[in-house]
């Protein structure tokens, strides 16, 4: 028995593994990775490799060899979450599991969608499958945790982010301050590409004029979402180029970048003085937006804060000597990683009043 629950947490890791190459490119759907193995032998592998393609569990099936595709009824199937029973963009994975002939299959989580929660694995009962839930739980909910934040609160998952000095600043009024060590930045955009958007308010786009892409990270550049309530920027900042990444532009007044119809720029007007970051998650979700990244400034920091709409978030610690300006958020969570990168000291912390 003992050596039957290591075989099944060795391979739901690598179910782990597989899924986590489709972070940055599946979302609004949730990461899943999969395989068949065949007496204790890797039979193949799969996972969900973008949004609307073929989900993990047919994948795997479609890459077992020819020559060995006699073995998939005795073989057994591992997969990250409950496949889905229900019809999306692509057919149920059940009706694929079924016609493949497959007896066992076994299973991280459920899948945290009312419309499955549960379902499939009736469903598979049902017709005589053998099935196993409940495998290296904590990691596969660590995986999904992005969908399941969208699933059951209609919103994107919202990490908050800054970098500060020794002595909790986090900037200064109207001039650009670098803080963080050169290889930090790397990490930066490294998370940047595993997000579907990256928020920034105006005076952050003012001060620095930010690019907001992933050009020390060799991923996609996440879609860029900027928050000018009084309708001060025009289109001459970088944030607006032309390389054809959405822009989501939140405004409480039309101006010219509103009315611009520039082709990247999806324009949005706030409305009243209260609830701006309600109504641009609201938005964001909307376009299926399943994740967002507050990079600054301050302001919008404190904004989420207030509204208790955050539930993560990452501290560049540096040495800098600062000690007077911008105050950083003073904020309090549950520790959930902490590491080293060059001079650098970074602290995540995730929202516990979030954590279900």
């Amino acid at each position: 028995m003992t050596t039957q629950i290591h075989a099944d947490e060795f391979w739901m890791s690598r179910c782990f593994d597989l899924a986590a190459r489709g972070i940055g490119y599946v979302s609004p759907n949730p990461p899943v990775g999969a395989v068949l193995v065949h007496k204790g032998q890797l039979l193949a592998e799969g996972f969900h490799h973008q949004f609307g393609g073929p989900h993990a569990e047919v994948d795997v099936l479609q890459n077992v060899p020819l020559e060995k595709r006699h073995l998939i009824p005795e073989a057994t199937l591992y997969v990250s979450l409950e496949p889905c029973c229900t019809f999306g963009k692509t057919p149920p994975c059940t009706d694929r599991i079924l016609e493949a002939g497959i007896k066992d299959v076994r299973i991280s989580i459920l899948d945290p969608n009312p419309a499955v929660a549960g379902q499939s694995i009736s469903l598979l009962r049902k017709y005589g499958i053998q099935t196993k839930v409940g495998i290296s739980e904590a990691d596969g909910h660590a995986l999904i945790k992005h969908f399941r934040i969208n699933i059951l609160q209609h919103r994107p998952y919202v990490i908050l982010k800054w970098a500060q000095s020794q002595f909790g600043i986090s900037g200064v009024h109207g001039t650009q301050v670098w803080f963080s060590d050169p290889h930090t930045q790397s990490w930066s955009h490294r998370l940047r590409a595993e997000f579907d958007s990256i928020l920034v308010g105006a005076r952050t786009v003012e001060t620095d004029d930010p690019s907001l892409t992933t050009r020390e990270y060799p991923g996609r550049s996440p879609a860029r979402v900027i928050y000018d309530p009084n309708g001060r920027l025009d289109l001459h900042y970088k944030v607006f180029n032309t390389d054809g990444t959405t822009v989501f532009y939140f405004s409480a007044v039309e101006n010219k970048i509103s009315r611009s119809g520039l082709a990247p720029v999806s324009a949005h007007l706030l409305h009243g003085t209260e609830g701006h970051t309600k109504q641009i998650l609201a938005k964001l979700f909307h376009h299926q937006v399943g994740s967002v990244i507050v990079e600054g400034g301050s302001y919008l920091h404190h904004l989420f804060i207030k509204d208790n709409l955050w539930d993560e978030a990452w501290v560049v610690k540096t040495p800098n000597e600062l000690n007077s300006g911008i105050r950083a958020p003073n904020l309090r969570g549950i520790l959930i990683d902490q590491f080293v990168i060059g001079n650098d000291t970074i602290m995540g912390m995730a929202n516990d009043k979030m954590i279900k």
